[in-house]
């Protein structure tokens, strides 16, 4: 199943308002088409889907609610969750990396590169940014849990998954991309595929671009603006 944001014809009872529709993606008339070409993090849903003339029964249509909900959070934590994990493989990549390496720069302090004090600070600081990516995940994730189980919910779940967003993202891509000052370039080597974690993580971060996000939460915080719950990317 796929969900759908629709604009309905009035005169079929839904009213104007957009609606979310649930389509059977073996429908007949849905046609997906596998034609994201981009580098990095797989199956992330990017490639074209068609309509034509696809079949809707009423029960799978569904009024979007007036009030702030969760799933707009929810989704971006699933995102979130995926970087901070990149972020912890960073980290153990580089340790292992620098266990196993023998050989050192002529102008190195130590003989070993596990022994060297500028590795292990290289190492210390990526432990680091995992740790806050770690932290700023956990109260976007204890947000949404008080707001799913409020009577009334409201946008701190919203609030709090953008400004996790803010921190997460540049904080793993610096990481990412420090990783390979724990070594030479045998670090480029493609059997070690590190490389993959900076991919990964921009193809996560580029599917909720964080500008977007630090410019809303800062509008909320100066003007009150209500936070977005749901968005869309728009058509081509």
């Amino acid at each position: 199943m796929v969900g759908v944001l629709a604009t309905p014809d009035p005169s079929l009872g839904f009213g104007a308002d957009p609606v979310s529709v649930l389509v059977a993606t073996d429908a007949a008339g849905v046609t997906r088409v596998d034609d994201w070409d981009g580098f990095g993090q797989r199956m992330t849903g990017s490639g074209t889907t068609i309509f034509d003339g696809v079949r809707v029964e009423a029960d799978d249509v569904l009024a979007r609610p007036a009030a702030p909900g969760h799933a707009g959070a929810f989704v971006q934590l699933v995102l979130l969750a995926a970087l901070t994990g990149i972020g912890r493989a960073v980290v153990d990549d580089a340790a292992r990396y620098v266990r196993e390496r023998t050989r050192s720069f002529s102008h190195a302090s130590a003989d070993l590169p596990r022994h060297d004090p500028l590795v292990q600070e290289v190492v210390g600081d990526l432990s680091a940014a995992s740790f806050a990516a770690d932290a700023a995940l956990g109260r976007a994730v204890a947000a949404l849990q008080r707001a799913a189980e409020a009577q009334h919910p409201d946008s701190t779940a919203d609030l709090a998954t953008a400004q996790a967003q803010l921190v997460i993202v540049p904080t793993v891509l610096r990481a990412a991309t420090e990783l390979f000052e724990v070594g030479g370039a045998s670090a480029l080597g493609e059997s070690l595929a590190l490389d993959r974690h900076w991919r990964n993580a921009r193809a996560l971060s580029s599917h909720n671009p964080a500008r977007y996000k630090a410019r809303i939460v800062g509008d909320h915080i100066v003007n009150s603006t209500p936070i977005v719950a749901w968005w869309t990317s728009g058509e081509a």
